[in-house]
């Protein structure tokens, strides 16, 4: 469904079966799009392109994104990061294991670049097909994990004033182009893969744990129900979800608390209770932490 369009861009509302989001397209050069995400989603299936010869850079903001690539690895992209991938091994199926995610995405038409950039870089000879072909000698995609040039490049073309956008945009992929051009891949080591039945298992784990979440499981405990190694189930949950177990349920469980606060008429040392901390003041103590006021502060803030 079409929001807004104009001469520059379309901005198109995404209506997932679980969430919705945005998708706002701008044409900036020949063969290429700009596309602003912002998902409050599980996840997004993204559109099927028919011209495989196309390099796909994906930036994250905000969030993080599962990609199921075609040749059937796993990638995980977390804040900062840049994903590369050319069509021919595209993400067909895109998942949100926070259940939000802010991101840009690049789309290069290679055979229509290629004949037209040196209009707009004349003193750099960049070969766009070459380029790509580069990053992808060993493999069909690519990571540039979180570096300073990165976000110099991306910081700001999240905040810059809409009508400026396009302009900016054009400008900025040209940017970014100048930076692959220039980038040593030999000394960028690659994300670890991850394995389809490992994440699978992960994702029941966390779903026990946060239906069960007044109970404290140990790693032991997971690893023996699950028939997964204990170093597997930590490295792949921090993977999938981008912190450990424990600071993960920490943090749900105090926004768990939180919701009840406002919305039930509960005791604090219930709610406590209700969400694993059987201490009233150790729940004190982790609520301060994430909300830097105590449950009854929170609770009198919001006029309950």
């Amino acid at each position: 469904m079409k929001l807004v369009q104009n001469y520059h861009h379309v901005v198109y509302r995404l209506n997932q079966d679980k969430g919705q989001g945005t998708a706002a397209v701008y044409s900036v050069l020949p063969g290429v799009e700009v596309i602003v995400f912002n998902f409050q989603a599980s996840h997004y299936i993204p559109p099927i392109y028919p011209n495989l010869n196309i390099l796909e850079l994906n930036h994250c903001d905000e969030g993080r994104a599962g990609c199921k690539m075609k040749d059937g690895c796993l990638q995980y992209i977390e804040e900062g990061d840049l994903f590369m991938n050319t069509m021919s091994n595209r993400s067909n199926y895109i998942e949100f294991p926070l259940e939000y995610y802010k991101g840009i995405n690049i789309i290069i038409d290679l055979d229509n670049l290629t004949s037209q950039l040196g209009k707009y870089i004349p003193d750099i000879p960049i070969d766009v097909q070459e380029l790509a072909n580069r990053f992808f000698l060993d493999d069909e995609c690519f990571f540039i994990q979180v570096k300073e040039g990165i976000h110099h490049i991306f910081s700001s073309m999240y905040s810059i004033p809409l009508e400026a956008r396009g302009t900016y945009y054009r400008l900025k992929v040209l940017e970014i182009l100048i930076y692959l051009y220039y980038f040593d891949t030999a000394k960028e080591q690659q994300n670890k893969l991850y394995v389809r039945q490992e994440v699978d298992i992960i994702k029941q784990i966390k779903k026990m744990m946060t239906e069960q979440i007044d109970h404290r499981f140990t790693i032991g405990e997971l690893a023996k129900q699950y028939c997964i190694s204990t170093t597997a189930l930590k490295t792949t949950f921090k993977g999938v979800y981008g912190v450990s177990i424990g600071a993960y349920m920490k943090e749900y469980r105090i926004k768990k608390a939180a919701l009840m606060l406002l919305q039930t008429q509960k005791s604090i040392g219930d709610i406590g209770l209700a969400v694993g901390y059987k201490s009233q003041s150790k729940f004190g103590a982790a609520f301060k932490e994430l909300y830097q006021i105590s449950p009854h502060e929170y609770r009198n803030k919001h006029d309950i």
